[in-house]
């Protein structure tokens, strides 16, 4: 509901609306369900359904043949509402796009795995005729509502660290060994098809050491110098621009998200270094499995995917020598955010919430973790401790 809430407003209007996200996170149901709202509205709806994966859909790369194939599809006197998946399939495809829009003939509704089709570039050339609804996996919550279990059940928050939120996940009752299999499909799919053959990449087991080494380090500040340092520190021969263009990639299949560093200090956005987020910690699971020993890194991970999908804009602070996990912002509100897994010792609160007691500007500033002595609502100076579940599944934020 949240993403057909957040379409809803611009159905019927003359813009594209354009679902952005990693495969398989839930973008063709979506696109179904936003039809399904349509035709419940007005039963005659002239509904055009094209899906660029299935084989059948081959001849349609060709942009001329898409354009031609749409409109001998149009019916007179109904609504016409075109659904396209995966469009970036289609050669030139904003072509066809824009010259739909201009001619107004039908209410037009894309999908696409390239993150820069929310980009000024694509929006630039449709003249600012794109109304972008980004997409992710499965959130804690939407897997608590498909296994119909209790909030706070261990069973389901240990398969979401485990498993992530892939949609194909939990609509199925899949074993340990099933899920690995599903997850490795879905990451070898992102991978072959929208980095390797897309990019004609010959270098194929330097990306998978890449994509290896940002599984590993989720969370963990870094820079593409320094991933090109290490790297080549091991052995390969892999070139820093060469490097640079793979990481590029990899955010470009929505496979990893970038977070850059704010100076609450300088009031600045910082340059130097970032953290590397997955869009699905099934993406670890499938490459490297689980490992407990990471779990600090899979707070983090699991927590940024929430306040993205929640809508927030998210930074990291930093405030002289000290970090703060996380700045998130969202309609002029802001909250500051510590992540943790256990407070074990005086010298964690310190660290955890001494770093938040620099900040006063009155904004809400939170240590969320999963330590089980600690309770939703503990108060440290006015710093307020909320356990991991709980945080995630609440909605006073």
């Amino acid at each position: 509901m949240l993403y057909l809430d957040r379409v809803s407003p611009f159905i019927g209007n003359r813009n594209a609306k354009v679902f952005v996200g990693i495969r398989r996170c839930g973008k063709s149901t979506l696109m179904d369900m936003t039809a399904e709202r349509i035709l419940a509205a007005d039963p005659d709806a002239n509904i055009i359904r094209i899906n660029m994966e299935f084989m059948d859909s081959a001849p349609l790369r060709d942009v001329r043949a898409f354009y031609d194939y749409v409109k001998g599809r149009l019916a007179a006197g109904r609504r016409n509402c075109l659904f396209v998946d995966e469009i970036q399939d289609i050669g030139d495809w904003e072509k066809a796009i824009r010259s739909l829009i201009a001619e107004d003939c039908c209410d037009i509704y894309i999908s696409g795995s390239n993150s820069h089709m929310l980009s000024g570039e694509y929006s630039t050339y449709l003249s600012g005729r794109l109304n972008t609804i980004s997409v992710q996996p499965l959130t804690y919550r939407e897997c608590l509502m498909f296994r119909e279990r209790y909030e706070g059940d261990e069973d389901v928050f240990g398969e979401y660290l485990r498993r992530g939120g892939f949609p194909l996940i939990w609509t199925m009752n899949l074993s340990d060994e099933s899920a690995m299999s599903a997850l490795s499909d879905i990451h070898s799919t992102v991978v072959l098809k929208d980095i390797i053959k897309r990019h004609d990449i010959r270098s194929t087991g330097t990306l998978d050491r890449l994509v290896l080494f940002l599984c590993d380090n989720v969370g963990k500040s870094t820079s593409p110098f320094n991933i090109y340092n290490k790297m080549h520190s091991e052995g390969d021969p892999i070139g820093k621009d060469t490097l640079y263009s793979y990481i590029d990639h990899l955010e470009e299949a929505c496979f990893i998200r970038k977070t850059k560093r704010y100076d609450l200090k300088g009031k600045r956005l910082l340059e130097s270094e970032y953290k590397y987020y997955l869009t699905d910690l099934g993406l670890k699971y499938a490459v490297m499995g689980f490992r407990k020993d990471d779990i600090s890194g899979h707070i983090e991970n699991v927590l940024f995917n929430e306040l993205t999908t929640r809508g927030y804009d998210v930074s990291i602070g930093k405030l002289g020598g000290n970090e703060i996990d996380f700045i998130a912002s969202k309609a002029g509100k802001r909250m500051y955010i510590q992540a943790t897994y256990l407070i074990s010792s005086d010298a964690v609160v310190e660290r955890e919430f001494g770093n938040l007691k620099r900040i006063d500007d009155g904004y809400p500033r939170y240590v969320i973790g999963m330590d089980p002595f600690w309770k939703s609502g503990d108060d440290v100076d006015g710093i307020v401790y909320r356990d991991l579940k709980e945080f995630l599944t609440a909605d006073d934020w």
